[in-house]
């Protein structure tokens, strides 16, 4: 079999000293710019353009600046004929940009590689914010809602889930079907577990797998 290890929670990363103390929230930022090829950093700001968190391995006070001026931008658009805007993804010559609004007080801003803000997963940034409201004890409305998890393929082929580790340990899967109308270079499949519960499972093209229910549940 083959493991497919999610979320990068391993892969080494390049870090500059904090200048402020890690958070609840530190851990979930990390996750997300391991999830999300050519993120550079991330943090979480209000609506005053105060960082609350942050991560990645840009210079704090540049992404702390760089957090204010898009909430900025997030308001000014909200107040203009277009409207209140979920996310705001934007390419620049060196680098790009999501903004996406958590609460109306509330903002994730992320920093890219000039190419990557536009093929960045919306499944880890579902999960993030998810984990995000759910650490800062906010309600959300949203209920898509996609966990990046571990999961083996068979080894005749590799693109065909055999286990996925959720409680207790690894489970086997059967898979009960595939999915159709998924982005280029994804796969996803029907599948059961021992317990009887179902759920989707996708591969996404940089060989990440997500789940639409925790298999903790």
């Amino acid at each position: 079999m083959t493991t497919s290890r999610n979320g990068g929670r391993n892969r080494a990363r390049r870090r500059l000293p904090r200048d402020q103390a890690p958070s609840s929230f530190t851990s979930i930022l990390e996750d997300l710019l391991c999830a999300i090829p050519g993120a550079h950093a991330a943090a979480l700001v209000d609506f005053e353009g105060e960082t609350i968190d942050y991560a990645g391995g840009l210079d704090p006070y540049d992404v702390k600046v760089t957090a204010a001026h898009w909430q900025i931008v997030l308001a000014e658009v909200a107040g203009s004929r277009l409207g209140v805007s979920r996310q705001i993804t934007v390419r620049a010559h060196r680098k790009s940009y999501i903004v996406r609004r958590l609460q109306p007080e509330y903002a994730l801003v992320l920093v890219l590689h000039p190419r990557a803000a536009f093929a960045a997963s919306h499944r880890a940034l579902q999960e993030a914010e998810a984990r995000l409201c759910a650490e800062a004890g906010w309600s959300t409305s949203r209920t898509t809602r996609w966990y990046c998890v571990d999961v083996e393929t068979e080894a005749s082929d590799r693109g065909r889930p055999a286990r996925l580790r959720g409680a207790g340990g690894w489970q086997p899967v059967e898979v009960m079907g595939s999915m159709v109308g998924l982005g280029p270079r994804e796969k996803g499949f029907r599948i059961r577990l021992p317990s009887g519960a179902e759920m989707l499972l996708v591969r996404e093209r940089m060989g990440r797998w997500f789940a639409d229910e925790h298999p903790e549940t």
